[in-house]
C-alpha cells in the first residue's frame, strides 16, 4: 500500500475523532469562505462611493422649510455651470402650498411629530399651544383644535425630474409621461399618494397659486413623502411663486472623481459665504468608515479562522503521531523512512482537510449573502450621514435624506463569490493542512525506532 493510500485510510479509522475533525475545520473554512465574500463586496462599494462625482449647492443656512438663508441665484447657477470640470447641472426651487393656494388636500396627516413642529407656526401658535400645554387634556379632547391643521403640499420646481427621486435614478413614471424641466408651461408630476386623495389622472387638472395646472404624470418613489408632493418646471414654479431666478438647491456632477476636490474649493471661492456646498464623497464618509470598520472585521474573522483551522489538523495531528509513535517506531525499524512516513501523515492531514473544506466552502457558499448582510445591518443604525443630494425640503425632507444616504450606501454592497475568492479561500485551506502537518512531521523525524520498541 502506498504512503497516499495509507494516509487516506488512517484518517478514517477512528469516524467519531475523524468526523469531530472534519466538523470544525468545516466551520473554520466555512467562515473563512463568508467573510472573504464580505470584505471584497464591501470593498467594492467603498471604492464606488469613495468615486462619487456629485456635487450639492444649497443657500447658506437654510434647513428644510424652517431655516434662514437667501435663495440662490441664475446667476450663482451661471457661475456653478461655468466653473471647470462640471459636466450637468440641475437646479430646484422648493415651495408649499397651503390650504388657501390649492384646491389639493394634502396626502400626509399630522401625527405627534408633525404636530409639534407646527406649534410654532403663527397662524394657529394659540391654539396649539394651549391644546399641547393644558394639563390633564387627552388626545381625544384637544382633536377638535387639531383637526382644523392640515400639513401643507411640497412643491418642487426642478429642471431635472429625475434629481427628486429617493436614490438619485430616474424617477418612476407610473402614469403618463416625464416632463421637460426647462419648460414654463403650467404641467405638473403628481405623486401616487396624492393622486389617489384628491383622485388626479393623467390629463386631470387642479390649482395652484391662483393657476390651472395640468397632471401630465403620476410618479412613485416609494417613500410617503415624496409620494405625497408635486413636481413642476423650475421657471414655472419661479413664475408662479414670484420667485424669478430663486433656487433652492443646485445639483452639480463632475466629470471625474478626482476633480471634485478642486471643483469644491473653486465653488467656495466663487460663491463666499452664501452657499452650502457638499460633495457626495463626504456625504458618504460616516457610511464610508462604517464599512471600512466592517471590511477590518471582516479580514481579523479570516485571520482568526484560518489560525483556529491550522490549530484544529496540529492538535489532531500531534494526538494522532502521539497514539501512533510506537506504530511509527515499527515501520521504520523494518526499513521505512522517515519521509514516507511523514508523507503519510501529511497525507492523512490533507484527506481530512479536503473533507472538511468540501462541506465548509459549501457552507460558506449558502451563509456568504446573509453573513455580509448581518454585517453591513449591524452598522446601519449607528451610521448617520448628510442628505444624499436632494434638496432641503424638497419631497422626503432633511431627514429622509440622511437616512436614505445611509441606506443606500450600506444596503449596496453586493456578497458575490468571485473565482478569486474561491481560489483565495482554497489557498487558505491548503496553507491550514501545510502548516498543520508541519510541526507533526517534525515530531515524526526525531522519533528513534530502537528508543522506542525498548520503552513500549
Amino acid at each position: 500500500m502506498n504512503v497516499v493510500s495509507r494516509g487516506i485510510k488512517n484518517a478514517l479509522r477512528s469516524p467519531l475523532r475523524s468526523g469531530a475533525i472534519v466538523l470544525m475545520l468545516a466551520v473554520s473554512i466555512g467562515l473563512i469562505l463568508s467573510m472573504l465574500v464580505a470584505r471584497s463586496g464591501i470593498d467594492a462599494q467603498i471604492k464606488k462611493d469613495q468615486a462619487g462625482t456629485g456635487i450639492t449647492i444649497r443657500p447658506a443656512g437654510i434647513m428644510d422649510f424652517s431655516g434662514g438663508g437667501t435663495p440662490l441665484t441664475s446667476t450663482q447657477l451661471a457661475t456653478i455651470t461655468k466653473t471647470d470640470h462640471i459636466a450637468s447641472t440641475s437646479a430646484t426651487l422648493s415651495d408649499q402650498l397651503g390650504t388657501t393656494d390649492t384646491n389639493l388636500t394634502s396626502a400626509i396627516d399630522f401625527g405627534s411629530f408633525g404636530l409639534r413642529q407646527q406649534r410654532f407656526d403663527s397662524s394657529s401658535s394659540t391654539a396649539t399651544s394651549t391644546s399641547m400645554t393644558t394639563p390633564n387634556t387627552s388626545p381625544a379632547d384637544s382633536s377638535t383644535t387639531r383637526s382644523a391643521r392640515t400639513p401643507h403640499i411640497t412643491v418642487s420646481g426642478t429642471t431635472d425630474p429625475n434629481s427628486i427621486s429617493t436614490d438619485g435614478s430616474k424617477l418612476n413614471i407610473t402614469k403618463g409621461a416625464t416632463i421637460d424641466g426647462n419648460s414654463s408651461d403650467l404641467i405638473a408630476l403628481v405623486g401616487s399618494d396624492l393622486a389617489t386623495k384628491n383622485s388626479l389622472s393623467v390629463g386631470s387638472t387642479f390649482t395652484a397659486y391662483g393657476s390651472t395646472i395640468t397632471v401630465k404624470g403620476i410618479y412613485n418613489t416609494g417613500n410617503k413623502a415624496q409620494d405625497s408632493g408635486i413636481i413642476m418646471p423650475l421657471t414655472t414654479v419661479q413664475s408662479l411663486t414670484s420667485q424669478t431666478g430663486s433656487i433652492t438647491s443646485v445639483n452639480a456632477t463632475v466629470d471625474s472623481s478626482s476633480n471634485v476636490n478642486s471643483v469644491v474649493s473653486a465653488l467656495k471661492t466663487s460663491l463666499g459665504s452664501t452657499a452650502d456646498i457638499t460633495s457626495q464623497a463626504e456625504q458618504a464618509a460616516t457610511s464610508v468608515a462604517s464599512l471600512k470598520s466592517i471590511a477590518s472585521l471582516a479580514l481579523a474573522g479570516v485571520i482568526g479562522a484560518t489560525i483556529a483551522g491550522a490549530v484544529i489538523v496540529l492538535l489532531a495531528m500531534i494526538m494522532v503521531v502521539r497514539e501512533r509513535r510506537r506504530e511509527i517506531g515499527v515501520i521504520k525499524a523494518i526499513g521505512g523512512s522517515s519521509r514516507k512516513v511523514i508523507g503519510q501523515f501529511v497525507a492523512e492531514a490533507l484527506t481530512l482537510t479536503v473533507i472538511g473544506s468540501i462541506i465548509g466552502l459549501a457552507l460558506g457558499v449558502a451563509i456568504s449573502g446573509p453573513m455580509t448582510t448581518s454585517l453591513v445591518s449591524s452598522s446601519t443604525s449607528s451610521s448617520v450621514t448628510s442628505t444624499n443630494g436632494r434638496p432641503f425640503g424638497g419631497p422626503g425632507g432633511m431627514f429622509q435624506g440622511g437616512f436614505n444616504q445611509v441606506n443606500k450606501n450600506l444596503t449596496a454592497v453586493q456578497s458575490t463569490l468571485t473565482p478569486t475568492i474561491f481560489v483565495s479561500a482554497v489557498g487558505i485551506t491548503l496553507l491550514i493542512a501545510i502548516v498543520g502537518a508541519a510541526v507533526p512531521a517534525w515530531f515524526i523525524s526525531k522519533i528513534r525506532p530502537a528508543e522506542v520498541l525498548r520503552t513500549e
